[in-house]
């Protein structure tokens, strides 16, 4: 079945519904809250320690994914394209999906690059910097799909430990970055990726401004929509759209979309540069299920709405459990925190899976810190109590 506004998406990507499905759809509404699919799995044959945990619906807070799941319309968009669409090769949409997301960000088509997922923009670009003998530099820790893929292109890789407070060390990697010859990919994970935190926008832009040409900026901007809020931070698109060649930036559905499964990743560069990484992105790496709930998923204001208010719902449940236990977290501009758990994550996480609760891998040099994803206000309500229980326990 399809929503109303999922049936609009379709026509303006040329995929009309049958006359039968419309009728069928009009008397049919769907609660956007009951997508939260993933809260209803349970773990099999778990021993639960904790008697609230008994049979209880299992926690993944593990991904930051959005526990939410998609939005309706887009949900609905996605089945109709499968249905209708689904034998075809999706050309005509991509071309008609890239105009419409090149509008929303006001950039040109020819600048976008698509990716299944916004690790396929990222492997794209180590492919590419790999042809020019490039030297990668981060900070640690941050996502690792980058070094992973520069690796595998045998690319040098060059990590810059955090400062205090998880803060990346702008002057150490500048430093770093200024040593090397040849091209130098500079990978900024903004908001970083297991932190949480943000580089202030007037210390990344000066930085930038100032930095040779041959120093490739590569800003990791999965989790921008969590971030707008706080003055300090800014997209790296202002400095695309001044005209700056050695700037891209990626994106992903994944996250405030709820998209993670449909892998609908893009990146935005100068037409210059990303004409030169383009090529080394696969053909034909967008589904038609993933396009039409891309393009619908624009559309739903609300759900986008709705989506920010109740991380920040769920943000604020974790903190005040993290504050009455006095453990110590990094101030988070995403859809994730990241806090001590005063044990070695091993047992931590051990423990919170006999309970049913999936939470982040060692990330981090010192392993009694955890990332834990932000699910539903209902399911950061239930993990806070088992937190308070592992207290009780000793195990936190």
């Amino acid at each position: 079945m399809y929503s109303k506004k999922g049936i609009q998406t379709m026509k303006t990507l040329g995929m009309q519904p049958s006359r039968r499905q419309f009728i069928q759809q009009l008397g049919l509404g769907v609660a956007w809250l009951g997508l939260a699919t993933n809260a209803s799995l349970v773990f099999a044959n778990r021993t639960a320690i904790l008697p609230f945990r008994q049979n209880a619906a299992s926690l993944w807070l593990h991904y930051n994914e959005n526990s939410l799941g998609m939005s309706p319309n887009a949900l609905s968009a996605a089945k109709y394209a499968i249905e209708r669409y689904g034998n075809r090769y999706p050309s005509a949409s991509v071309d008609e999906f890239k105009v419409k997301l090149a509008d929303h960000h006001q950039v040109k088509p020819e600048q976008l690059i698509f990716g299944n997922g916004s690790t396929e923009v990222l492997r794209a670009i180590a492919t590419y910097s790999a042809q020019q003998n490039a030297t990668m530099i981060e900070p640690s820790p941050t996502f690792g799909a980058l070094k992973g893929y520069c690796k595998s292109e045998n690319l040098n890789v060059i990590q810059v430990p955090v400062g205090q407070n998880f803060e990346m060390n702008i002057a150490a990697m500048k430093k770093r970055a200024m040593a090397q010859t040849g091209l130098v990919l500079i990978n900024i994970c903004n908001p970083n990726n297991p932190t949480g935190n943000i580089i202030d926008f007037t210390t990344m832009f000066d930085w930038i401004n100032n930095a040779p040409e041959t120093h490739l900026f590569l800003l990791d901007e999965a989790y921008f929509d969590y971030a707008q809020a706080n003055a300090r931070y800014k997209s790296g698109l202002d400095l695309i759209n001044q005209g700056k060649d050695n700037v891209v930036i990626s994106r992903t559905f994944s996250k405030v979309h709820g998209m993670a499964g449909m892998r609908m990743g893009y990146g935005i560069a100068t037409v210059k540069t990303a004409n030169k990484i383009k090529p080394f992105a696969a053909g034909f790496n967008l589904s038609a299920a993933g396009i039409a709930a891309a393009s619908a998923a624009l559309d739903d204001k609300l759900f986008y709405k709705k989506s920010i208010e109740y991380n920040q719902l769920s943000k604020s449940i974790l903190v005040d459990t993290l504050n009455e236990l006095e453990l110590e977290y990094v101030p988070s501009d995403t859809n994730f925190i990241l806090h001590r758990i005063g044990s070695p994550l091993a047992d931590y996480a051990e423990h919170m899976q006999q309970n049913g609760v999936r939470v982040g891998r060692k990330m981090t040099l010192d392993d009694r810190w955890n990332r834990v994803s932000l699910g539903t206000p209902d399911e950061m309500k239930m993990f806070s109590q088992t937190l308070k229980a592992f207290r009780q326990k000793g195990w936190v």
